[in-house]
């Protein structure tokens, strides 16, 4: 489980072969230093909710700081925490209204987004939250889990992160939330 798949896979895990990355939306507000990641994959043949979120933390694409380039396809931390330390159960299932307000709230904790800020998360965002058949959202686990320079990122505004499932479209997209 997380093991390459044998020579000739280019390295590549279970996780990656069933778990395909498709790309990512990067929104970085103006007139702040907060910015949302949101990574993109679509979602197996056959698998639930548990399985998906286990594929998704064993993933290469997963294993990013979001706070050093040099720590993108990180192999031990994931944000602010050391990667051992997320399993599916550090998620917490959230309802579509609960993170849609958070998210809101926090994209304008420090200064209003300006009209493009505004429109590309109403677009890539709030619309994916709504339309997902399940949302988790990761703990926060910077007591037991934080790395050493794992403030980093989230320092001013926080680190919100939420997986989205969408059955219909079977779309899996990773929502990260922070600031520099």
């Amino acid at each position: 489980m997380g093991e390459t798949s044998g020579a000739g896979a280019g390295h590549r895990t279970v996780s990656e072969e069933r778990l395909v990355y498709q790309g990512e939306v990067f929104i970085n507000f103006r007139t702040s230093r907060q910015w949302v990641v949101v990574k993109l994959f679509p979602l197996p043949a056959n698998t639930d909710d548990r399985e998906v979120l286990q594929l998704l933390i064993r993933h290469v694409r997963y294993r990013d700081s979001y706070a050093r380039s040099e720590f993108k396809d990180a192999e031990t931390i994931h944000g602010q925490y050391w990667l051992n330390a997320i399993t599916p159960e550090s998620f917490a299932p959230v309802s579509a209204t609960d993170a849609e307000t958070l998210i809101r709230t926090w994209a304008e904790y420090s200064v209003p987004l300006t009209d493009g800020d505004r429109a590309a998360m109403e677009t890539e965002v709030y619309p994916r939250i709504r339309d997902a058949a399940s949302r988790y959202q990761l703990a926060d686990l910077r007591e037991t889990a934080e790395h050493e320079w794992g403030s980093s990122a989230g320092s001013a505004t926080g680190f919100y992160e939420f997986v989205l499932i969408d059955r219909q479209t079977s779309r899996v997209a990773l929502v990260v939330a922070s600031d520099d």
